[in-house]
């Protein structure tokens, strides 16, 4: 007869769900925010003995069939065939305090054109080599520009956005590629933060700021099916809602017309917030991925990371950006049909008790009668 506090030993095997190569393909296939790269240590406050690692802004750009991304103040950038493995490189020239706000553009697969001289006055570096990073810089100075981005569009006409304001709207100007990216004499304002009808472009944490303006800043422009998608973050980098809107026009320089799904890229909760001041790419199989800056302060507000998401165009021409548990893990742009999506794992609860077992013959004691015995 079994007692009520009789003890057993219980022998336990445990057989592996799958091989140890299922394992490490089931690893390579999934990707999760923010990406996993080296982020560089950030001098901003380094006089208060303040350190920590970020890194924002991302331009990300194709060339030769592979990948190159250039972050805010990294001193270099980063190289991958398939987005989800980087490489940093440490190229023979570049910005001593690292870029700002860096632009990129190829240009018909020949050269790689980059700006983002943290000063605001700079001149159009251009390679032919990225690998090697021997930039060079055409002799001539563009100035008073903030956050640039260089578009140079299928007829060979070259143009610089930039805003980086409280204030300013998204500004243009014309560049004469075959002239050292000569700019034009005029200014183009293409639009501004309307904060009293987009609810989304208010300052401060959750949008909470009815006082104080908002930031818009970060241009990048994409051109999908001859049409022209302005992208642009707004309220401010340091806050959870930072995000990107975009404006949708027929010409590089306008007119735009807001898009009725703003903002395109938003994350205001989980482990980090924010999807903004971000740059678009067509990837593996030709889908397009938006990457974007988002938040993990610890040390400082400034503390930044970077993170990528699935992106598509409906039928009716609007841009949208999966953030859909944009921390967790996804499928990576390798995988067909999943690329971008959920895997649908899930976080444990807080708090709460989990065993694991492992492959070697266990032996565990349990009473039957101790619900706490788990």
């Amino acid at each position: 007869m079994m007692m009520k506090n009789f003890r057993t030993i219980l022998i336990i095997s445990v057989v592996a769900c799958y091989s140890s190569g299922d394992a490490q393909s089931t690893q390579m296939s999934t990707y999760c925010n923010p990406i996993n790269i080296d982020y560089t240590y950030m001098i901003y406050n380094a006089h208060n003995n303040i350190s920590y690692r970020s890194g924002a802004d991302p331009a990300v750009v194709k060339f030769r069939d592979e990948y190159y991304m250039f972050v805010t103040r990294s001193l270099g950038y980063w190289h991958s065939t398939d987005l989800l493995n980087w490489t940093f490189i440490t190229p023979e020239k570049w910005y001593f305090q690292g870029s700002n706000a860096p632009a990129a553009h190829n240009y018909k697969d020949s050269v790689l054109y980059v700006m983002g001289d943290p000063s605001g006055s700079m001149s159009v570096l251009y390679t032919d080599n990225p690998k090697r990073g021997d930039w060079k810089a055409t002799q001539a100075i563009l100035n008073d520009l903030q956050d640039p981005d260089l578009f140079i569009d299928d007829d060979g006409k070259a143009y610089v956005f930039w805003g980086s304001s409280n204030v300013y709207p998204i500004r243009a100007k014309t560049l004469d590629k075959a002239q050292r990216f000569r700019p034009s004499d005029s200014t183009y304002s293409l639009f501004n933060l309307d904060m009293k009808k987009h609810g989304w472009e208010r300052f401060g944490q959750n949008h909470s700021d009815t006082v104080l303006g908002g930031y818009m800043e970060g241009p990048w422009l994409t051109k999908y099916n001859n049409k022209y998608y302005m992208q642009y973050a707004a309220p401010g980098t340091e806050f959870n809602v930072y995000g990107d809107g975009v404006y949708i026009s027929d010409a590089p320089l306008g007119p735009y017309k807001y898009a009725p799904n703003n903002p395109v890229s938003y994350k205001p909760g989980g482990f980090m917030n924010g999807a903004g001041h971000g740059s678009t790419v067509i990837g593996p199989a030709n889908q397009y991925w938006h990457f974007a800056s988002n938040a993990v302060s610890v040390n400082v507000n400034w503390e930044r990371r970077i993170c990528m998401f699935k992106t598509d165009f409906d039928k009716d021409g609007l841009m949208h950006t999966d953030t859909y548990f944009g921390d967790y893990p996804h499928y990576a742009p390798a995988v067909a049909e999943k690329m971008g999506t959920f895997t649908g794992w899930m976080l444990l609860s807080e708090g709460r008790k989990r065993c694991a077992l492992s492959s070697v013959l266990a032996r565990i004691g349990y009473t039957f009668d101790d619900p706490q015995n788990t």
